[in-house]
C-alpha cells in the first residue's frame, strides 16, 4: 500500500491472461502505522487503483454520504463541487478517488468477478481493515474486498460558563456566536481576583483537549487533557470579551498505546463580556513564594499590582544556614512587579543565597496597590521554597525499581538494587520476602520497591540495598536532599525506616510515615540532608546503601501486617554556602 500520484496507472493493462486480485490505496504515507493511516477526517479523499488482472467485471461500492469525485482537483480544491453525481454509489472505472462524507466507521468495497479462483494476499497487520470474502456466481468466481476506515466527524466546540457554580452562559455545538452581535452578549460582574469556570462539552468529532484563550484573564491561555473545567480569575478592573475557545483532537497516548487519531481542531467565539469590578475581599500575600534559578524571590498577591517602587526598604529577607552559622536580615535591592504577570511581586538581594539556605520574607509597608486601589496587606516570617536542580540520579533506572533481576549479588558493581535472600531478607518461605520488587504499585514507571511483613514483630534483619555511586561519573562530594515517593497501606502502622551509609556504616537518616495520608502516593523527605564526604566510586565500600525498617525506630506501634511501597529515589545535590 502505497501514495501515489492522481495519473499513475493510467491506461494500466494487464500483461497477460493471468487472473489475480490487488488494488493500490493512497494512503497517507506521513501517518505512523496502518492503524493511523485507516482513521481519516470527515470531508477528506483517498485515491483506490484496482490492479487486478484477468477480471471479467470489477466495481466500487460505496456507502450512502461517501462519494466518486471526478478527475481534475487538487487538495486545495472545495471537494464537493467535484463530486461525481453521474455514478451514485457504483463505479466501474479502475481508479476511484472516494470523499468521506459521513463519520463514523465507513467501508468502501471492490466487487471483482473471475472466470477461475482467485485469492488475495492480506498481509496480517492490515487483516483488521482489509476483508476479503470470496464465493461463486454460477460459472463466475467473485472476490468481494472490504476496506474499512474510521472517519472522524469535524469538531464542534460547546461549553458553558459559570460563576459561583451556577450556570451563566451555555453554547452548544450548533451554535455559531459571531464577533458581529457583541453588543447583544450578557455581560458577567465579578470582583477583582475572583473569576469564572469554563467548562468544556465538547464531544463531535471526538476532541480530546482544549485550550481556552482568555486575553484578559488568568491564565490567559489555559490547554488541558482530558479535565472538563478550567477556572480563570481577572484581575484588572474594565469590562473584557471573554475570548475563544480551542477544541483540539491530538494523538496521545492511553496506558502506553497511541489512539492514532487524526489531528484537527475547531475555534469558537465565547459571547460574553467580563465586567471587573473592585474586590470586597483584602489584598494580600497568596503563597507561592519561591526562589527562581537566578536567584531572583517572587511571590503572588490576591490582585494584579500597579506599578510600584521604592518599597525595598519595607521588606525583611531573613537569611538562616546552620551549618555556616548565619542568621542575617539580607538587603533588598529591587523590589518590583514581575513583568508579564502583574499578580507577582520580585525581590532582588544584594547578596547570593543558596538552596541549602533557610529563607523568609516579612513585609510591613503601606503603599503598595492592587490595580483595583486595594493596599496591600503586611504579613511575616513567610518562607521560601528554595529552587533546586533535578535528580543525579539516573531516571527510570535501579532508583525507580525498574529493571528486573534486583537479586544479583554484585548488585553493589552493576548499578542493580540487591535483595537478599533467606534470613538476609527477614524471609517468612519461599517466594516472601519483607523485602522485593512489585509491579503491584508504582508511583512512575511500573514498578516500585514493596515492604510486606506478617502480623508479627519486626525482625531483626530485614533490608534491601544498592550502590550509590553506580554509574560512569560515581558519586560527587557534597550535601544532597534525599526523598522517596511512598505509598502506606490503610492498617499499617510503621512510623518511620531508615537509610544507611556505608559498610560498615557510616551514617543514616530517617524518614518519617507516621503522619502522611494513607492509600496514596505521598513524597517523603529524609529528616536531614545526605553528605557524601568524598567522591565515591564503584569500588568505594562507602558508597553501599541500605534501606532497613528497625523495631527500635518503630517503638509502641500496633503489630499489625505491614504494607507499605516505595518509589522514585530522589537524590538532589544542595548548594554549600561557602
Amino acid at each position: 500500500m502505497l501514495s501515489c500520484e492522481e495519473d499513475s496507472y493510467k491506461g494500466y493493462t494487464a500483461p497477460d491472461d493471468l487472473s489475480d486480485v490487488s488494488w493500490l490505496i493512497g494512503l497517507d504515507p506521513n501517518r505512523p502505522n496502518i492503524d493511523a493511516k485507516f482513521k481519516v477526517n470527515i470531508d477528506t479523499y483517498i485515491s483506490f487503483f484496482d490492479l487486478s488482472q484477468g477480471a471479467t467485471s470489477h466495481e466500487w461500492i460505496l456507502e450512502d454520504g461517501d462519494h466518486f469525485l471526478k478527475d481534475g482537483f487538487t487538495s486545495s480544491d472545495t471537494l464537493s463541487k467535484f463530486i461525481n453525481e453521474d455514478v451514485g454509489l457504483s463505479s466501474s472505472e479502475s481508479k476511484a478517488h472516494v470523499l468521506f462524507g459521513k463519520s463514523g466507521l465507513t467501508k468502501i468495497r471492490l466487487r471483482n468477478k473471475f472466470t477461475e479462483e482467485v485469492s488475495p494476499n492480506v498481509s496480517e497487520d492490515r487483516a483488521a481493515y482489509v476483508i476479503a470474502n470470496s464465493s461463486t456466481e454460477g460459472d463466475e468466481h467473485i472476490m468481494d474486498v472490504e476496506f474499512l476506515f474510521d472517519v472522524y466527524a469535524n469538531i464542534l466546540p460547546a461549553f458553558s460558563v459559570l460563576k459561583d457554580g451556577a450556570e451563566v452562559l451555555n453554547v452548544t455545538e450548533t451554535d455559531i456566536p459571531d464577533i458581529k452581535d457583541e453588543s447583544t452578549w450578557p455581560v458577567i460582574e465579578v470582583e477583582a481576583a475572583t473569576g469564572l469556570t469554563f467548562v468544556d462539552k465538547s464531544t463531535t468529532g471526538r476532541p480530546n483537549r482544549v485550550t481556552w484563550l482568555i486575553p484578559d484573564g488568568v491564565p490567559s491561555q489555559a490547554g488541558t487533557l482530558a479535565e472538563l473545567s478550567q477556572d480563570v480569575k481577572f484581575y484588572k478592573l474594565g469590562t473584557y470579551n471573554a475570548g475563544t475557545i480551542r477544541s483540539l483532537r491530538q494523538v496521545q497516548t492511553v496506558d502506553g498505546v497511541e489512539d492514532n487519531a487524526p489531528v484537527a481542531s475547531a475555534e469558537k467565539i465565547i459571547p460574553l463580556k467580563v465586567k471587573v469590578i473592585q474586590s470586597s475581599q483584602p489584598f494580600v500575600f497568596d503563597k507561592a513564594l519561591t526562589e527562581n534559578e537566578n536567584e531572583v524571590i517572587e511571590f503572588r498577591v490576591t490582585g494584579e499590582l500597579k506599578a510600584f517602587s521604592g518599597e525595598e526598604a519595607n521588606f525583611t529577607v531573613n537569611v538562616k544556614n546552620a551549618a555556616k552559622g548565619l542568621d542575617e536580615d539580607f538587603t533588598v535591592q529591587t523590589a518590583r512587579v514581575k513583568e508579564g504577570n502583574a499578580t507577582f511581586i520580585e525581590l532582588i538581594l544584594s547578596a547570593p543565597i543558596y538552596n541549602s539556605d533557610v529563607i523568609t520574607v516579612s513585609y510591613n509597608g503601606t503603599t503598595i496597590l492592587s490595580a483595583d486601589e486595594r493596599v496591600l496587606a503586611p504579613f511575616a516570617n513567610q518562607k521560601v521554597q528554595m529552587h533546586f536542580d533535578n535528580n543525579v540520579l539516573p531516571s527510570n533506572s535501579w532508583g525507580s525499581f525498574e529493571p528486573e533481576g534486583g537479586g544479583v549479588n554484585n548488585a553493589f558493581a552493576t548499578g542493580k538494587f540487591f535483595i537478599p535472600g533467606g534470613n538476609g531478607n527477614g524471609q517468612f518461605g519461599a517466594g516472601e520476602e519483607i523485602w522485593a520488587r512489585s509491579t503491584d504499585q508504582a508511583y512512575a514507571g511500573g514498578a516500585s520497591m514493596r515492604y510486606k511483613l506478617p502480623n508479627v514483630a519486626i525482625p531483626t534483619v530485614n533490608l534491601f540495598g544498592f550502590g550509590l555511586a553506580d554509574g560512569p561519573n560515581g558519586m560527587p562530594a557534597g550535601t544532597y536532599q534525599v526523598s522517596y515517593w511512598v505509598y502506606v497501606e490503610p492498617g499499617t502502622t510503621l512510623t518511620t525506616f531508615r537509610m544507611e551509609f556505608g559498610n560498615p556504616v557510616l551514617d543514616y537518616l530517617h524518614f518519617d510515615i507516621s503522619s502522611i495520608e494513607k492509600g496514596k502516593w505521598v513524597r517523603v523527605f529524609a529528616d536531614a540532608p545526605a553528605v557524601i564526604p568524598a567522591d565515591l566510586t564503584s569500588s568505594d565500600a562507602k558508597r553501599r546503601t541500605t534501606l532497613r525498617v528497625l523495631a527500635e525506630d518503630n517503638v509502641g506501634i500496633t503489630t499489625a501486617e505491614q504494607l507499605m511501597y516505595l518509589d522514585e529515589l530522589t537524590l538532589i545535590k544542595l548548594e554549600d554556602r561557602p
